[in-house]
């Protein structure tokens, strides 16, 4: 038995039924290249060999009396394979917009929490030979590194790549303990949490009210007022609300497509800034669009939430979730191209200024004291607060930006074409974007809640568009793909 995290169990109890809160990604397969033997079959023999690997996928919740106390993760008895890899066909012709589709379909359905916390899809009928796999997991079990390194484990370096021997290990007695001593447990951990809290409220209550006030009051807060910390020009303010920050429901709408990392390297090189800075730049510029289409770009730049891990590398095969969250502006507000990247690379220079500011290990001393129960009561609160305009948005939208492999991989021998990201709207941020590098590629997830962002494609062709634009302002000509043959570069 392991139990859950402070912030692992923040992401089980914040679920609503409109707020499933699982990623995942979305695997395209070159069925071309495949072996001759590939298909559904041999995607779930890969898996089934590999589950030795990967022990969280065996495991499911178990809450504790009153939901007191954060759950454990144990070994489920009655794991069955069927239940969690399945298979469906795309109707013809089978175009990205129906797997797109499908992706939306799918990841508005809570997973089932009487079984481990994942789901597999093999989906045939892809146009130009392709299969995709749809994986689904809830973001108890992991964050974006975790999961990567959980991909990792399923994929291989060469399409002929064997599985290391299981070394049959003896399994976990993970049996529950009887009622009585579950409670008797719950008691003694709600006393020794109620005094960490008396502890941490001692330490940081002043901090925690100067972070949080601007977002009652609407005040600017200026990181200069934090005592005994560097200073630096972000002001700790609301964003400016707009359609993102809204209530959602279950409907959700999703695109993918692969952007030029090359592309984005000669750009970075041009302007002298980061690839990361890139992306923030087009991704600003897209809404710009966006929101300049509908008659609703407000005067100041949208904020963006960053997740950052803090994983140590000695805990990169560790599951669950090691993040904490900066914000940084996107120049919305800016027409110029140039004058967005210019305002971004400044913005992100003071980041790590500002997670100096509020340390990630405050934050996550905050997140392993509220109960379980009080943190579903506290979502249900915060849902109302956004219904009825109480609470001014710290943010507009998640950002995520996700390392991948630099070098080809493939599944059960078939080359992996894209890998997309799937992510997670919330109440009041009902936009994600995410990105995953792969080779010399950036693939791009878009998960959306559909009445906030019904045309999601249509933004999509709009950061395709912001980075041609960037390009451009920035004489970066047009870049050769590699071929298969030649040397993938190294992001």
């Amino acid at each position: 038995m392991k139990q859950l995290s402070g912030l692992d169990s923040a992401f089980l109890n914040l679920e609503t039924a409109d707020a499933p809160m699982h990623v995942g990604c979305v695997s395209v397969l070159d069925l071309k290249r495949a072996p001759a033997n590939f298909g559904f079959a041999s995607v779930r023999a890969r898996i089934a060999e590999r589950l030795y690997l990967l022990p969280m996928l065996r495991r499911r919740v178990v809450t504790m009396p009153l939901n007191l106390i954060p759950a454990f993760w144990v070994d489920d008895p009655d794991f069955r394979l069927t239940n969690h890899v399945q298979r469906l066909k795309l109707k013809a012709p089978g175009r990205d917009r129906q797997l797109a589709e499908l992706v939306a379909e799918l990841i508005a359905r809570p997973l089932d929490r009487s079984r481990p916390l994942w789901i597999f899809y093999y989906v045939e009928g892809l146009s130009r030979q392709r299969v995709a796999c749809i994986g689904l997991i809830h973001h108890a079990c992991s964050d974006g590194i975790a999961s990567a390194q959980l991909l990792a484990k399923l994929l291989d370096l060469a399409p002929d790549a064997v599985t290391p021997p299981n070394p049959d290990l003896p399994p976990d007695d993970d049996e529950l303990p009887l009622a009585l001593d579950r409670l008797l447990f719950t008691a003694g951990e709600v006393w020794k949490r109620q005094r960490a809290l008396v502890q941490v409220v001692r330490e940081n209550a002043a901090l925690a009210w100067q972070l949080m006030r601007p977002f009652f009051t609407g005040e600017e807060f200026d990181a200069d007022d934090l005592p005994d910390q560097q200073s630096h020009p972000n002001r700790l303010r609301p964003a400016p609300r707009m359609r993102f920050n809204v209530s959602i429901t279950a409907e959700r709408s999703y695109a993918c497509r692969s952007l030029s990392l090359l592309k984005m390297k000669a750009i970075k090189k041009a302007l002298h800034i980061t690839v990361n800075d890139v992306l923030l730049t087009i991704s600003a510029g897209a809404l710009r669009s966006y929101l300049l289409e509908k008659n609703e770009l407000p005067e100041r730049a949208l904020k963006a939430a960053v997740p950052v891990s803090v994983r140590a590398r000695a805990n990169r095969a560790d599951g669950g979730n090691r993040l904490t969250m900066l914000s940084t502006d996107l120049p919305t507000h800016l027409a110029d191209p140039l004058a967005r990247a210019a305002a971004v690379a400044i913005n992100t220079a003071h980041l790590k200024t500002s997670q100096r500011a509020v340390p990630a290990k405050v934050l996550m001393d905050w997140m392993e004291l509220p109960a379980p129960a009080l943190m579903g009561s506290a979502a249900r609160l915060y849902e109302s607060f956004i219904n009825r305009d109480l609470l001014q948005p710290p943010f507009n939208l998640v950002l995520s930006n996700v390392p991948g492999p630099p070098v080809p991989l493939y599944l059960a021998g078939a080359p992996l074409l894209a890998n997309y990201p799937i992510s997670i709207p919330y109440h009041g941020l009902a936009f994600n974007l995410t990105v995953l590098s792969y080779c010399n590629q950036l693939d791009v997830g878009l998960t959306a809640h559909r009445g906030a962002v019904p045309d999601i494609e249509h933004l999509m062709d709009l950061l395709d568009n912001s980075l041609e634009e960037l390009a451009a302002a920035a004489n970066v000509s047009e870049i050769a793909k590699p071929s298969r043959r030649q040397k993938r570069v190294k992001p």
